[in-house]
């Protein structure tokens, strides 16, 4: 098959050969004058040839100037911006990438390096015969796409916007490179390329925390981080490209390299998190959601922390995808399933999803009742199972009730009757109200964002009550975490945080360390609560993972960890979902060790706090709580 491209250029070829050697007829500006004076005859021929004469001289000398003015304007005063023009033509910058900086966990194991890669470009000034057919170089994408899938859509777009070298694809195999090895000698715009590439070491078990990294906006070729910390931390991370001034010829060819630059490489960037914790909860996650049961998991997301700094030790979401398929090169097809797939594989449920909260809002509403002087700990609700206001019924999840309750003995069964009483009022209480319980929210951080290091965090919703039609039955199902208070699990997590370190609320940081320096720890507020309410909140806990309380998969882990306690709180939220059917989450959030003053970081018992939420399916005590019993098991074991 004759090559449409190489037939473009023998026309062209012919028709500069035949201009070239073309003869012009060279104008004449002027012709001799033959004439003879004759002295002191004066006839009205003769002066008549004497203006004759003159004009004509008149004339040359004007002609003349006139070429003289135009030689000075081109040499002299506009010669400057014609050069200019001249190198723009003939002189071309070919970018080189990079090595982006390799990425650690905190114990410093590699999660993301560079590997070198193959790849195909296509030099736009050659393909369109020095810019006078871009649509040739769309025919150049299309043939390739028969050898290896291309992006078209991206490549026609990058066409249009006038980018000189344009990536095909990237990350070829080595049957690919055979392919196009016999083929593409035919065109000479299309050449086979090497640069480093990103290596995801472990696919989809960073990948909304880690990121990827993909083509720029730019119209040189530059890689760039497109979320997780390889965006948030792109400045650092990327390095700064190099690349060779070359002189070129009138098709854009290449014969004349001018001057050099070497790229720097990315600095290295060490995280908080922690390899095998991340890999387990990741394990985890995935067994939850395809398990066969008849409440349909669907997704989730494990957030852990290092109370006392605010350190990321894990975030994962799942359903997730592998972050090497987008580096590699994907075709839009398979980036269109992706992007369709219901489970939503991009969707970061750690911090871009935001959900009820469930029971694990009540740290937040006791802390309201007891700093608002609502109720003592010792003062005691009686807990029929229900509180009745007119016509309308709040139930307790234990139908029969608890009998007498008070804060310790709340927290510990999570009981709704009587936080339904403190927050909205009944039986004499009077009750936190929805504006203190609003104020009690964005003071711990919720309705708002927390600022951790990656791209894509959403700030919840904490209700105030003042958005629309606001009844006495909307506090009461907002004191139990449920109605329209919406939250992160990254959000319940820093709460959580909060009664583990002695009353600090920290910004979440995944990165530790970039290059030897460590970003700034910042607090976002602390010592909210009285001492005396805090311990009173805490003790609560701790009475929610012992026998009696609903964190039973943890009863026995003080026994089995030489005397670790721990403290925590469960939640299970209802909702309606598309369908219009009655759904749940389950949630579980934890902390230890419960005396952090005795925890032990060289013996690997650095503190940590734990959420595990899951989406859609089950309970926070029958299907969160027993994944974080396994995390904190592997956790406090060192395994």
């Amino acid at each position: 098959m004759k090559n449409i491209l190489l037939e473009e250029f023998d026309k062209f070829n012919t028709k500069t050969r035949k201009h070239l050697w073309k003869k012009e007829a060279i104008p004449v500006i002027g012709a001799e004058v033959d004439y003879k004076p004759v002295l002191n005859q004066f006839s009205i021929k003769n002066r008549t040839r004497m203006v004759n004469y003159f004009a004509l001289i008149f004339i040359v000398l004007l002609v003349g100037a006139v070429f003289v003015g135009k030689a000075f304007f081109l040499q002299i005063i506009a010669g400057s911006t014609y050069s200019e023009l001249s190198n723009k033509n003939r002189i071309r910058k070919i970018t080189s990438q990079p090595e982006r900086g390799v990425v650690f966990d905190r114990n410093k194991k590699i999660i993301a390096r560079n590997k070198p890669a193959f790849g195909v470009e296509m030099n736009t000034d050659i393909c369109s015969l020095g810019r006078k057919d871009l649509n040739l170089c769309k025919t150049v994408a299309v043939k390739i796409n028969e050898y290896i899938p291309i992006d078209l859509i991206r490549v026609h777009d990058e066409i249009n916007e006038g980018k000189n070298i344009i990536i095909l694809s990237s990350g070829l195999q080595k049957e690919d490179l055979i392919k196009l090895e016999s083929n593409i000698n035919q065109i000479p715009s299309v050449t086979i390329s090497t640069s480093p590439q990103r290596d995801y070491l472990y696919n989809n078990v960073f990948a909304h925390v880690v990121g990827y990294v993909g083509l720029g906006e730019t119209l040189e070729p530059v890689i760039v981080g497109k979320s997780g910390i390889e965006k948030s931390y792109d400045t650092y991370i990327s390095g700064v490209p190099g690349g060779k001034i070359v002189e070129v010829d009138a098709l854009g060819g290449s014969y004349k390299s001018i001057s050099e630059e070497k790229s720097i490489p990315g600095k290295d960037i060490i995280l908080n998190l922690d390899l095998e914790l991340q890999k387990k909860a990741y394990a985890l996650l995935e067994q939850a959601v395809k398990a066969e049961k008849k409440d349909k998991i669907v997704g989730g997301a494990v957030v852990a922390q290092n109370p006392l700094t605010g350190g990321v030790l894990a975030l994962v979401s799942y359903p997730s995808f592998d972050p090497n398929v987008l580096v590699g090169g994907i075709s839009f097809e398979e980036l269109k399933k992706l992007n369709n797939d219901p489970s939503f594989p991009f969707y970061n449920r750690a911090v871009s999803a935001s959900y009820p909260p469930g029971s694990t809002f009540k740290m937040v509403t006791a802390t309201a009742a007891l700093e608002q002087k609502v109720i003592s700990p010792t003062d005691e609700i009686v807990d029929n199972g229900f509180i009745q206001v007119g016509s309308y019924i709040f139930r307790n999840w234990k139908t029969d009730g608890h009998g007498n309750v008070n804060l310790l003995r709340a927290l510990q069964v999570s009981n709704d009757t009587y936080f339904y009483t403190v927050g909205g009022g009944y039986g004499g209480i009077k009750g936190v109200g929805i504006e203190n319980l609003y104020n009690w929210g964005q003071k711990f951080g919720l309705g708002q964002k927390s600022g951790i290091d990656i791209p894509g965090e959403v700030g919840g919703f904490m209700p105030d009550g003042k958005y629309k039609d606001w009844y006495l039955g909307d506090t009461y199902i907002t004191s139990i975490g449920q109605g329209d208070v919406l939250t992160t699990p990254m959000q319940i997590n820093n709460i959580t945080s909060y009664f583990a370190n002695g009353g600090v609320l920290y910004k979440p940081l995944v990165v530790k360390e970039i290059f030897g320096e460590s970003p700034q720890l910042e607090v976002l507020t602390k010592d909210l609560v009285n001492s005396r309410n805090y311990d009173l909140i805490r003790e609560g806990l701790k009475m929610a993972v012992k026998p009696g309380g609903t964190g039973y998969p943890l009863f026995d882990f003080s026994q089995r960890h030489k005397g670790i306690k721990l403290g925590g709180k469960t939640g299970t939220s209802e909702y309606i979902n598309s369908k219009g059917e009655p759904k749940t989450h389950a949630w579980f959030t934890v902390f230890g060790p419960f005396d952090i003053e005795n925890s032990d970081e060289t013996q690997q018992k650095t503190p940590i706090s734990l959420t595990v939420f899951l989406e859609g399916g089950g309970s926070g005590s029958d299907d969160a709580a027993p994944i974080a019993k396994e995390l904190l098991d592997m956790w406090f074991s060192g395994n």
